[in-house]
């Protein structure tokens, strides 16, 4: 008994210092928690850490997340991403106020091009559908490794990585998602997620990453609230709250 609740103590210490980080991965949290599973069978209370085939089920309350928004539609987004998620060729990254879709250019692109292939096109536009109406900016960044391109008239690096930013961009706007709301980056092979020493790092590297701003998608919300009465039932009662009054330079 003694022994068990050591390592239980543990245990329970690396998942307070995992969930308390500022940057989160979704994938390796899943495969964490589907080991943990298989050794221990279940948590306190008869809860199982495991949720859906992803075994990316979280609880949300217990990351300490303020930003409490998009739920329904990171669900969603990691359901398309599904198979993807499972052989690393997608990954979830929580932030502090984001999260962070990366996608490996093998997923989107063929070589060394800039353009989309219609695999790509096709996960891309049911992304696009899952959240044209959540009014969260995206920024779209980018990335490759340092290994200088092998096909002549795609440009360097730079140019592979803004380009394809772009190309992304703007398919995501033609799917129906503000242009208001996107933005593109280019980085080249500066911001390596691993380093660039083997075929499988590099690939990792050569990514396309969709940034989702929690926290402006949060004021945005907040925004509309302003100049709106609300209205709320209680008890059998209709009670109305009175709108915010807008801010001005002496004051309200």
């Amino acid at each position: 008994m003694i022994l068990f609740t050591s390592i239980s103590l543990i245990l329970l210490t690396f998942f307070i210092m995992m969930v308390t980080k500022a940057n989160f991965d979704e994938t390796r949290y899943g495969k964490v928690i589907r080991s943990v599973n298989e050794t221990f069978g279940i948590l306190t209370g008869g809860m199982t850490p495991q949720g859906d085939a992803t075994g990316l089920a979280i609880n949300q309350a217990s990351l300490g997340e303020k930003a409490q928004i998009l739920d329904t539609e990171m669900a969603r987004v990691r359901a398309l991403l599904a198979p993807s998620l499972l052989d690393e060729g997608a990954r979830i990254v929580h932030n502090k106020g984001q999260r962070i879709i990366i996608l490996s250019a093998g997923l989107l692109f063929l070589g060394d091009s800039t353009e989309l292939s219609p695999e790509a096109k096709e996960t891309l536009s049911s992304f696009a559908k899952i959240m044209s109406d959540a009014q969260t900016p995206i920024s779209v960044e980018g990335h490759t490794d340092n290994l200088p391109p092998q096909t002549e008239g795609v440009g360097d690096n730079w140019a592979i990585s803004i380009n394809r930013a772009l190309a992304t961009l703007q398919f995501l706007a033609e799917e129906g998602i503000s242009l208001t709301l996107l933005s593109a980056y280019g980085y080249g092979g500066e911001k390596p997620m691993v380093a660039n020493n083997s075929p499988a790092n590099r690939a990792k590297n050569n990514r396309v990453e969709l940034v989702l701003d929690l926290t402006a998608a949060k004021e945005g919300a907040l925004r509309k609230l302003e100049g709106q009465d609300t209205l709320f039932e209680f008890g059998g009662f209709e009670f109305v709250l009175p709108r915010v009054p807008e801010a001005t330079e002496e004051g309200f």
